[in-house]
């Protein structure tokens, strides 16, 4: 199983993911791949929590499975710090709410659904220099 470093490249390999299938007009698939970007930093977390690679046996390894992102915010001992950010900062809220609209169900959406404005949106989301998601989650991987 990935190591957390692993899980880190895994994470920023998915951005630059999203950025090419960006530029090359495949939204519904960039759309898709941006909340793996953040499914795998958030694991990259646990595993720091844990001070362990990702868990391959045992109860944990069960929730690891997940892709329910509240799941792994709880996991990462995050929840304090999110609600605190989310409380107190609206930019990030909205950037939140954005993206954690995601699901991995967007796998059978039909082609066509999403927008360039929808993945303009989420990649500022995800990297807004102050308010961005992946940002927050990589102060704290």
């Amino acid at each position: 199983m990935p190591s957390r470093g692993e899980l880190k490249m895994i994470s920023k390999t998915r951005f630059r993911e999203v950025e090419v299938l960006y530029r090359h007009r495949l939204y519904d698939g960039a759309k898709y791949l941006s909340g793996y970007v953040i499914e795998t930093a958030l694991k990259a977390r646990v595993c720091r929590i844990l001070n362990s690679n990702y868990p391959e046996t045992g109860e944990i390894s069960k929730s690891f499975l997940t892709h329910k992102f509240d799941t792994l915010v709880k996991l990462g001992g995050l929840q304090k710090t999110l609600d605190s950010e989310l409380n107190s900062n609206v930019n990030f809220k909205t950037n939140w709410s954005l993206v954690t609209s995601w699901t991995e169900e967007f796998r059978y959406k039909p082609i066509g659904t999403s927008s360039q404005r929808d993945v303009e949106d989420i990649i500022s989301a995800l990297l807004d220099i102050n308010d961005g998601i992946f940002t927050w989650i990589k102060r704290r991987w």
